[in-house]
């Protein structure tokens, strides 16, 4: 079964959510109702061994690290601060107590680093390594940032240059800074990082957006190395891809240009309405569909 397919499922057979919800399955967190100025964000994110990486070609600490900044990477998509984890391992037989040790070392350090504390878990016996990390943030009502928000006329842009997502989903460090000062400067009309590739990551926006979208190929700033397949349809880059009204844009560059720094946001496309679906505009003009593909968790 194909995990859209699986998530609607699941969306779908939970029902309303209830009144103190407001955001419950479809998007990077569940927003809960906290206090009159404050929503609590929830998420989980599992990492699987040989799904999302392989021992042989993986550090035990840098997969500490990556189970925890994949989390913090959702509470950013947020515009949230990162609180709190608990952490859930399960451990094949074969493990020895220092591998899990260097596991907890990439943990901890990340979590020191941007104000995360480990508040609980669990551990089991496992046939693979199995990291399923838990987190809860905090975020200022006015901050909070969405799927849903994208209209007709905004721009696309995102965080950049584009990580490479074979090489650096390890040691990738979340866009908390940027997504924080978005969400405090700038009216921003929606927002999601992108983990399974920019294609599938944007069709969720236009979806819970109901709205297309236009991407153009030439645009997308890409690092060293890196082919526009995979910054598309691999992922694992964890960058940020929002909306915003022009306006709101222009101002964003005009205020990069006034303080000579250069910018580490890029627009890549527009959105359209529903009906002119999901378009990449190539090099040379060529229009094709976007498709609706990328990592696969399943």
């Amino acid at each position: 079964m194909k995990e859209l397919k699986l998530v609607d499922w699941i969306r779908k057979r939970a029902g309303k959510p209830g009144k103190k919800v407001e955001t419950g399955i479809g998007d990077d967190c569940a927003v809960l109702g906290y206090d009159k100025g404050h929503y609590l964000l929830w998420a989980t994110d599992m990492l699987v061994e040989d799904t999302h990486f392989k021992l042989k070609k993986a550090s035990y600490k840098k997969i500490g690290h990556k189970a925890v900044a994949v989390n913090i990477s959702d509470i950013a998509a947020m515009g949230g601060v990162p609180k709190y984890i608990t952490v859930t391992i399960g451990i094949p037989s074969k493990m020895k107590e220092r591998a899990v040790g260097k596991i907890y070392d990439g943990i901890f350090e990340i979590c020191k680093k941007y104000g995360v504390k480990v508040v609980g878990g669990d551990t089991n016996k496992s046939s693979k390594l199995l990291i399923d990390v838990s987190i809860m943030g905090i975020v200022a009502r006015k901050n909070l940032l969405k799927r849903n928000g994208a209209r007709k006329g905004d721009l696309i842009l995102i965080t950049g240059p584009v990580r490479d997502g074979r090489k650096r989903h390890l040691d990738f460090e979340p866009r908390v800074k940027e997504a924080q000062f978005l969400a405090d400067h700038y009216r921003v009309s929606s927002m999601i990082d992108v983990s399974d590739g920019i294609a599938l990551d944007v069709s969720r926006i236009s979806s819970e957006s109901r709205v297309g979208c236009r991407l153009y190929e030439s645009a997308v700033p890409l690092a060293r190395g890196l082919s526009l397949k995979d910054a598309l349809y691999y992922g694992e880059s964890f960058e940020l891809l929002f909306t915003m009204p022009v306006k709101e844009a222009r101002k964003l560059f005009l205020s990069a240009r006034k303080r000579k720094e250069k910018s580490p946001y890029f627009v890549i496309g527009e959105i359209t309405s529903k009906n002119e679906g999901l378009i990449l505009i190539g090099k040379e003009g060529n229009e094709t569909p976007l498709k609706k593909e990328g990592f696969r968790h399943l």
